[in-house]
């Protein structure tokens, strides 16, 4: 299945020549979940506050769908 990821905040310094506006355009066998995708893309789980697959927050376990638009969010602190 083909998947667009878009990584948003200080998420973006783990991928090398992150291009936001296009993000990444990747490939993964079916059922992959959200963990798998966090792992492939070398970003520490501390560093993930939320994922997205079209605009629906998802869990570590969440499956991916083809097609999907899948954005990671770091977490967001303050008070």
């Amino acid at each position: 299945m083909k998947i667009t990821v878009k990584v948003h905040g200080t998420l973006m310094k783990y991928i090398a020549d992150y291009d936001h506006e296009k993000g990444l355009e990747l490939e993964f066998p079916d059922h992959t979940d959200a963990a798998a995708l966090i792992d492939y893309l070398g970003i520490p789980k501390s560093g993930v506050g939320m994922v997205t697959v079209n605009g629906h927050q998802v869990k570590s376990d969440g499956v991916l769908a083809d097609g999907a638009i899948v954005k990671v969010f770091q977490p967001i602190f303050g008070g």
